[in-house]
Protein backbone atom coordinates (compact mmCIF):
# COMPACT_ATOMS: atom_id res chain seq x y z
CA UNK A 1 0.00 0.00 0.00
CA UNK A 2 1.30 3.20 -0.56
CA UNK A 3 1.68 6.05 2.29
CA UNK A 4 -0.19 9.65 1.81
CA UNK A 5 1.93 11.50 3.86
CA UNK A 6 0.86 14.12 5.93
CA UNK A 7 2.69 16.72 7.48
CA UNK A 8 1.48 19.23 10.32
CA UNK A 9 3.41 22.40 10.70
CA UNK A 10 2.10 24.46 13.90
CA UNK A 11 3.30 27.53 15.20
CA UNK A 12 4.25 27.08 18.58
CA UNK A 13 5.56 31.05 19.12
CA UNK A 14 4.73 33.58 22.21
CA UNK A 15 1.65 34.80 20.72
CA UNK A 16 -0.27 31.76 20.75
CA UNK A 17 0.41 31.00 24.42
CA UNK A 18 -3.10 30.27 26.08
CA UNK A 19 -6.33 29.21 24.46
CA UNK A 20 -4.25 28.41 20.94
CA UNK A 21 -1.94 26.81 22.13
CA UNK A 22 -4.02 25.02 24.60
CA UNK A 23 -6.76 23.86 22.02
CA UNK A 24 -4.04 22.89 19.19
CA UNK A 25 -2.65 20.42 22.21
CA UNK A 26 -6.26 18.77 22.06
CA UNK A 27 -6.81 18.78 18.87
CA UNK A 28 -4.19 17.05 17.34
CA UNK A 29 -5.23 14.45 20.09
CA UNK A 30 -8.74 14.67 18.71
CA UNK A 31 -7.21 14.58 15.15
CA UNK A 32 -5.38 11.63 15.83
CA UNK A 33 -8.41 9.66 17.57
CA UNK A 34 -10.54 10.69 14.92
CA UNK A 35 -8.18 9.40 12.43
CA UNK A 36 -7.88 5.80 13.41
CA UNK A 37 -11.38 5.22 13.20
CA UNK A 38 -11.22 5.49 9.41
CA UNK A 39 -9.69 2.32 7.54
CA UNK A 40 -8.70 3.82 4.23
CA UNK A 41 -6.71 6.15 6.94
CA UNK A 42 -5.07 3.40 8.83
CA UNK A 43 -4.14 1.72 5.94
CA UNK A 44 -2.19 4.73 3.76
CA UNK A 45 -1.84 8.25 6.50
CA UNK A 46 1.63 8.84 7.67
CA UNK A 47 1.33 12.14 9.97
CA UNK A 48 4.51 13.93 10.92
CA UNK A 49 4.27 16.98 13.09
CA UNK A 50 7.32 20.24 12.73
CA UNK A 51 6.78 22.84 15.37
CA UNK A 52 8.50 26.24 14.55
CA UNK A 53 8.69 29.04 16.76
CA UNK A 54 12.26 31.39 16.47
CA UNK A 55 13.71 27.53 15.69
CA UNK A 56 12.05 24.73 14.20
CA UNK A 57 12.45 21.03 14.97
CA UNK A 58 10.44 17.52 14.00
CA UNK A 59 8.39 16.88 16.83
CA UNK A 60 7.18 13.47 15.87
CA UNK A 61 8.80 11.83 12.22
CA UNK A 62 6.45 10.38 9.72
CA UNK A 63 5.18 7.65 11.14
CA UNK A 64 2.25 5.07 10.38
CA UNK A 65 -0.94 6.64 11.86
CA UNK A 66 -1.68 3.57 14.41
CA UNK A 67 1.63 3.98 15.91
CA UNK A 68 1.33 7.86 15.85
CA UNK A 69 1.25 9.54 18.98
CA UNK A 70 0.56 13.07 19.21
CA UNK A 71 3.27 15.13 20.83
CA UNK A 72 3.55 17.64 23.74
CA UNK A 73 3.41 21.19 21.79
CA UNK A 74 6.26 23.34 22.97
CA UNK A 75 6.40 27.38 23.03
CA UNK A 76 9.61 29.62 21.91
CA UNK A 77 10.53 33.27 20.80
CA UNK A 78 10.03 33.87 17.32
CA UNK A 79 7.60 33.22 14.34
CA UNK A 80 10.29 32.36 12.14
CA UNK A 81 8.61 30.67 9.09
CA UNK A 82 11.02 31.13 6.57
CA UNK A 83 13.42 28.71 9.08
CA UNK A 84 10.00 26.65 9.65
CA UNK A 85 9.60 26.00 5.91
CA UNK A 86 13.33 24.70 4.88
CA UNK A 87 13.32 22.39 8.23
CA UNK A 88 9.65 21.23 6.33
CA UNK A 89 11.55 20.96 3.09
CA UNK A 90 14.56 18.82 4.32
CA UNK A 91 11.91 16.49 6.24
CA UNK A 92 10.14 15.85 3.03
CA UNK A 93 13.09 15.24 1.09
CA UNK A 94 14.47 12.57 3.45
CA UNK A 95 11.44 10.98 4.46
CA UNK A 96 9.14 10.80 1.43
CA UNK A 97 9.55 8.35 -1.08
CA UNK A 98 9.47 9.23 -4.58
CA UNK A 99 8.81 7.14 -7.64
CA UNK A 100 11.37 5.04 -9.50
CA UNK A 101 11.65 2.99 -12.23
CA UNK A 102 11.67 -0.48 -9.49
CA UNK A 103 8.46 0.87 -7.65
CA UNK A 104 5.73 3.58 -6.76
CA UNK A 105 6.86 6.39 -4.34
CA UNK A 106 4.35 7.73 -2.03
CA UNK A 107 1.03 9.42 -2.70
CA UNK A 108 1.60 13.47 -3.07
CA UNK A 109 2.27 14.73 0.42
CA UNK A 110 -0.13 17.51 1.73
CA UNK A 111 0.78 19.84 4.45
CA UNK A 112 -1.09 21.51 6.94
CA UNK A 113 0.50 24.90 8.29
CA UNK A 114 -0.86 26.31 11.11
CA UNK A 115 0.12 29.76 12.11
CA UNK A 116 -1.66 32.85 13.98
CA UNK A 117 1.22 35.78 13.44
CA UNK A 118 3.69 37.63 11.28
CA UNK A 119 6.72 36.27 10.55
CA UNK A 120 9.90 37.24 12.58
CA UNK A 121 12.50 36.11 9.90
CA UNK A 122 13.75 37.14 6.30
CA UNK A 123 11.38 34.18 4.22
CA UNK A 124 12.37 35.42 0.78
CA UNK A 125 15.01 31.93 0.08
CA UNK A 126 12.47 29.57 1.67
CA UNK A 127 9.48 30.85 -0.38
CA UNK A 128 11.27 30.97 -3.68
CA UNK A 129 12.93 27.23 -3.19
CA UNK A 130 9.51 26.03 -2.00
CA UNK A 131 7.96 27.69 -5.48
CA UNK A 132 10.94 25.92 -7.33
CA UNK A 133 10.93 22.40 -5.72
CA UNK A 134 8.32 21.75 -3.77
CA UNK A 135 4.68 23.90 -4.61
CA UNK A 136 3.89 21.77 -7.69
CA UNK A 137 4.74 18.42 -5.92
CA UNK A 138 2.90 19.14 -2.59
CA UNK A 139 -0.46 20.20 -1.99
CA UNK A 140 0.18 22.88 1.25
CA UNK A 141 -2.98 24.33 2.84
CA UNK A 142 -2.29 27.39 5.55
CA UNK A 143 -4.68 28.04 8.37
CA UNK A 144 -4.43 31.76 9.49
CA UNK A 145 -6.02 31.71 13.39
CA UNK A 146 -7.27 34.63 14.60
CA UNK A 147 -6.92 38.10 13.05
CA UNK A 148 -3.22 38.94 13.05
CA UNK A 149 -1.68 36.20 10.67
CA UNK A 150 0.10 37.52 7.42
CA UNK A 151 -2.31 36.16 5.03
CA UNK A 152 -0.62 38.10 1.71
CA UNK A 153 2.55 35.94 2.95
CA UNK A 154 0.62 32.78 2.84
CA UNK A 155 -0.71 33.80 -0.10
CA UNK A 156 2.33 33.45 -1.38
CA UNK A 157 2.71 30.14 -0.39
CA UNK A 158 -0.11 28.47 -1.70
CA UNK A 159 -3.74 28.69 -3.25
CA UNK A 160 -5.39 26.74 -0.39
CA UNK A 161 -5.59 29.74 2.60
CA UNK A 162 -8.08 29.74 5.39
CA UNK A 163 -9.23 31.61 7.47
CA UNK A 164 -10.17 30.31 11.55
CA UNK A 165 -12.56 32.69 13.49
CA UNK A 166 -13.11 29.71 16.70
CA UNK A 167 -14.30 31.90 19.53
CA UNK A 168 -14.43 28.63 21.40
CA UNK A 169 -13.67 25.21 22.25
CA UNK A 170 -16.74 23.82 20.08
CA UNK A 171 -15.30 25.64 17.31
CA UNK A 172 -12.04 24.26 17.50
CA UNK A 173 -13.07 21.10 17.47
CA UNK A 174 -15.49 21.85 14.37
CA UNK A 175 -11.94 22.72 12.91
CA UNK A 176 -10.48 19.44 13.91
CA UNK A 177 -13.40 17.36 12.30
CA UNK A 178 -13.04 19.42 9.20
CA UNK A 179 -9.19 18.75 8.98
CA UNK A 180 -9.96 14.97 9.91
CA UNK A 181 -12.19 14.81 7.01
CA UNK A 182 -10.40 16.33 4.71
CA UNK A 183 -7.40 13.54 5.48
CA UNK A 184 -9.88 10.91 5.27
CA UNK A 185 -11.05 12.33 1.86
CA UNK A 186 -7.71 12.68 0.58
CA UNK A 187 -6.49 9.04 2.12
CA UNK A 188 -10.21 7.87 -0.28
CA UNK A 189 -9.71 9.79 -3.59
CA UNK A 190 -5.62 9.13 -3.82
CA UNK A 191 -6.77 5.02 -3.70
CA UNK A 192 -9.20 5.67 -6.40
CA UNK A 193 -8.17 8.42 -8.19
CA UNK A 194 -4.75 9.40 -7.55
CA UNK A 195 -6.38 12.95 -6.77
CA UNK A 196 -6.11 15.28 -3.46
CA UNK A 197 -9.54 16.79 -2.34
CA UNK A 198 -10.25 18.80 0.43
CA UNK A 199 -13.86 18.31 2.56
CA UNK A 200 -16.32 21.01 2.04
CA UNK A 201 -15.64 24.34 3.98
CA UNK A 202 -17.82 24.94 7.07
CA UNK A 203 -18.46 28.61 6.59
CA UNK A 204 -19.83 29.01 10.10
CA UNK A 205 -15.66 28.98 11.21
CA UNK A 206 -13.52 28.96 7.67
CA UNK A 207 -13.24 31.28 4.83
CA UNK A 208 -11.67 30.73 2.03
CA UNK A 209 -8.97 33.88 1.54
CA UNK A 210 -9.33 34.36 -2.41
CA UNK A 211 -7.60 37.98 -2.55
CA UNK A 212 -4.98 40.25 -0.65
CA UNK A 213 -7.42 42.81 0.14
CA UNK A 214 -9.15 40.30 2.66
CA UNK A 215 -5.42 40.34 4.37
CA UNK A 216 -5.55 42.08 7.55
CA UNK A 217 -2.91 44.69 7.83
CA UNK A 218 -2.45 45.25 11.98
CA UNK A 219 0.77 45.29 13.08
CA UNK A 220 1.90 45.90 17.23
CA UNK A 221 -1.48 43.56 18.32
CA UNK A 222 0.80 41.83 21.02
CA UNK A 223 3.31 42.32 23.82
CA UNK A 224 5.63 39.03 24.84
CA UNK A 225 7.13 39.75 28.27
CA UNK A 226 9.74 36.57 28.85
CA UNK A 227 10.37 36.09 32.53
CA UNK A 228 11.84 33.57 34.96
CA UNK A 229 11.10 31.67 37.72
CA UNK A 230 13.12 33.24 40.50
CA UNK A 231 12.67 29.53 42.75
CA UNK A 232 12.29 27.28 40.02
CA UNK A 233 14.51 28.95 37.26
CA UNK A 234 11.60 28.26 34.75
CA UNK A 235 10.68 30.32 31.76
CA UNK A 236 7.10 31.99 31.46
CA UNK A 237 5.60 34.61 29.64
CA UNK A 238 3.40 37.95 30.24
CA UNK A 239 1.13 38.55 27.79
CA UNK A 240 -0.89 42.01 26.45
CA UNK A 241 -3.19 41.97 23.73
CA UNK A 242 -3.71 45.93 22.06
CA UNK A 243 -6.34 47.60 23.87
CA UNK A 244 -9.27 49.22 21.22
CA UNK A 245 -8.98 52.63 20.34
CA UNK A 246 -10.72 54.81 22.92
CA UNK A 247 -11.82 52.16 25.16
CA UNK A 248 -12.99 52.86 28.40
CA UNK A 249 -14.82 51.73 31.59
CA UNK A 250 -15.67 53.72 34.67
CA UNK A 251 -12.30 52.41 36.07
CA UNK A 252 -9.87 53.25 33.40
CA UNK A 253 -9.60 54.87 29.55
CA UNK A 254 -7.17 53.20 27.75
CA UNK A 255 -5.98 55.04 24.52
CA UNK A 256 -4.67 52.75 21.25
CA UNK A 257 -1.31 52.80 22.24
CA UNK A 258 -1.77 50.76 25.61
CA UNK A 259 -2.09 47.26 25.84
CA UNK A 260 -4.63 45.12 28.74
CA UNK A 261 -3.18 41.78 30.20
CA UNK A 262 -4.07 38.87 28.93
CA UNK A 263 -2.54 36.06 30.79
CA UNK A 264 0.65 34.43 32.23
CA UNK A 265 1.31 31.36 31.02
CA UNK A 266 4.16 28.75 32.74
CA UNK A 267 6.96 27.34 30.15
CA UNK A 268 9.00 24.28 30.06
CA UNK A 269 12.98 24.50 29.63
CA UNK A 270 12.76 23.66 26.08
CA UNK A 271 11.44 27.29 25.48
CA UNK A 272 15.01 27.89 25.30
CA UNK A 273 15.60 25.77 22.65
CA UNK A 274 12.81 26.86 20.53
CA UNK A 275 13.35 30.19 20.99
CA UNK A 276 15.52 33.32 18.71
CA UNK A 277 18.75 33.56 19.90
CA UNK A 278 19.41 36.69 18.66
CA UNK A 279 19.93 39.92 20.62
CA UNK A 280 15.81 41.57 21.90
CA UNK A 281 16.38 45.35 20.83
CA UNK A 282 12.83 46.27 20.93
CA UNK A 283 11.09 47.81 23.65
CA UNK A 284 8.33 48.96 25.47
CA UNK A 285 7.87 50.90 27.96
CA UNK A 286 5.86 49.82 31.19
CA UNK A 287 3.30 52.91 31.10
CA UNK A 288 1.76 51.20 28.32
CA UNK A 289 1.21 47.82 29.99
CA UNK A 290 -2.03 47.30 32.13
CA UNK A 291 -1.78 44.86 35.01
CA UNK A 292 0.42 42.54 36.31
CA UNK A 293 0.81 39.10 37.35
CA UNK A 294 2.07 36.71 39.95
CA UNK A 295 4.10 33.82 38.85
CA UNK A 296 2.52 30.57 37.29
CA UNK A 297 5.51 29.04 38.99
CA UNK A 298 6.02 29.48 42.65
CA UNK A 299 2.81 31.86 42.87
CA UNK A 300 5.31 34.81 44.13
CA UNK A 301 3.06 37.82 44.15
CA UNK A 302 4.84 39.91 41.68
CA UNK A 303 5.65 38.55 38.10
CA UNK A 304 7.03 41.47 36.72
CA UNK A 305 10.19 42.34 38.07
CA UNK A 306 13.28 44.03 36.32
CA UNK A 307 16.87 42.98 37.16
CA UNK A 308 19.73 45.25 36.03
CA UNK A 309 20.53 42.90 33.16
CA UNK A 310 17.02 43.69 31.61
CA UNK A 311 15.43 39.96 32.42
CA UNK A 312 11.84 39.87 34.42
CA UNK A 313 11.72 37.56 36.92
CA UNK A 314 9.89 37.05 40.03
CA UNK A 315 9.46 38.06 43.84
CA UNK A 316 7.91 38.12 46.84
CA UNK A 317 8.54 41.98 47.42
CA UNK A 318 10.47 44.73 48.46
CA UNK A 319 13.81 43.55 49.23
CA UNK A 320 17.15 41.63 48.42
CA UNK A 321 16.47 38.73 45.64
CA UNK A 322 19.05 36.77 43.26
CA UNK A 323 18.09 37.15 39.23
CA UNK A 324 17.58 33.40 37.87
CA UNK A 325 19.17 34.64 34.75
CA UNK A 326 22.71 36.65 35.86
CA UNK A 327 22.56 35.15 39.23
CA UNK A 328 23.68 38.26 40.75
CA UNK A 329 21.46 39.77 43.93
CA UNK A 330 19.38 43.44 43.28
CA UNK A 331 17.47 44.93 46.01
CA UNK A 332 13.87 45.98 44.72
CA UNK A 333 11.42 48.21 45.43
CA UNK A 334 8.38 49.47 44.06
CA UNK A 335 8.55 51.80 41.07
CA UNK A 336 6.82 55.59 41.07
CA UNK A 337 6.56 57.90 38.75
CA UNK A 338 6.80 57.73 34.96
CA UNK A 339 6.95 53.85 33.22
CA UNK A 340 10.17 52.43 31.68
CA UNK A 341 11.18 50.33 28.69
CA UNK A 342 11.70 46.68 28.97
CA UNK A 343 12.69 44.14 25.75
CA UNK A 344 9.57 42.73 24.73
CA UNK A 345 9.60 39.59 23.20
CA UNK A 346 9.06 38.44 19.36
CA UNK A 347 5.72 36.79 19.52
Amino acid sequence: MRRLPIFLLLDVSESMAGECHRQMQQGLERLTKNLRTDPHALETVYLSVVAFAGQAKTLAPLTELAFFYPPRLPIGAGTSLGVGLTHLMQEINANVQKTTAQRKGDWRPIVYLMTDGKPTDNIEGALARWQKEFASSVTLVAIDIGKHAAIDTLRRLTDHVLHLDASDDADFRKFIDWVTQSVVAQSRSVASTGQVNLAKVDTDILTLVNNLAQANSLDEDFVILPGRCQKTQLPYLIKYEKALPNFENSNVKMSAEQYYLTGVFPLEPDYFEFSDTRCLTRTVNTAALLGAPGCPHCGNPYGFAVCRCGQIMCIKGDGPAICPSCKTQCNFSQGEGAGFDVARGRG
